[in-house]
């Protein structure tokens, strides 16, 4: 019982994260064709950044639920790689790179704490990747899950005016 508790919890999760992601999309879209100009996840590098690491994670959850652990550290490796290179995606060097975004902080304060977040992502997919290697479906789920928690969700609610959606 659970076992179905906690699937039933990673798929609610895929599919707050799937519609988040797409309702933004098209959301950013709209403003974007309205203000004529850049918002904060408007800019190619940064639809990328989230569009791989929402299909990573949604590949991430499938694989645990099937039990495909290669699937698991594939992704994982995936958006550690990602999360290194997030930073300058999200704070480039140029200051038309810039225009348009709205954090809930200053860009420099926000800078700061992305990149702590963005070091904690590298280390805690390596570490799920690790996890999988042991072939233990709900412990790697509870390393997924504090991933997805106290990383993509306190990252969302630390920077986005716009989140969590009500």
């Amino acid at each position: 019982m659970k076992k179905i508790y906690q699937v039933c919890i990673a798929l609610f999760c895929a599919l707050v994260i799937t519609s988040g992601v797409l309702t933004f999309s098209g959301e950013s879209s709209k403003v974007y064709a309205a203000a004529g100009g850049d918002t904060m996840h408007d800019s190619m590098a940064t639809k990328y950044a989230m569009k791989a690491v929402g299909s990573s994670m949604s590949k991430i959850l499938d694989g645990l639920l099937t039990g495909d652990f290669d699937v698991v550290i594939k992704e994982s490796n995936k958006i550690s790689r990602i999360s290194k290179y997030m930073v300058d995606m999200y704070f480039p060097d140029d200051e038309w790179g810039l225009v348009g975004r709205k954090f809930k902080m200053s860009d420099k304060a926000m800078k700061a704490e992305y990149e702590k977040y963005a070091k904690e992502m590298a280390v805690a997919t390596k570490n799920l990747a690790d996890t999988a290697k042991d072939g233990d479906s709900v412990e790697t789920y509870e390393v997924f899950d504090s991933l997805l928690r106290n990383l993509c969700f306190e990252c969302h609610k630390a920077s986005r005016t716009d989140w969590p959606a009500k």
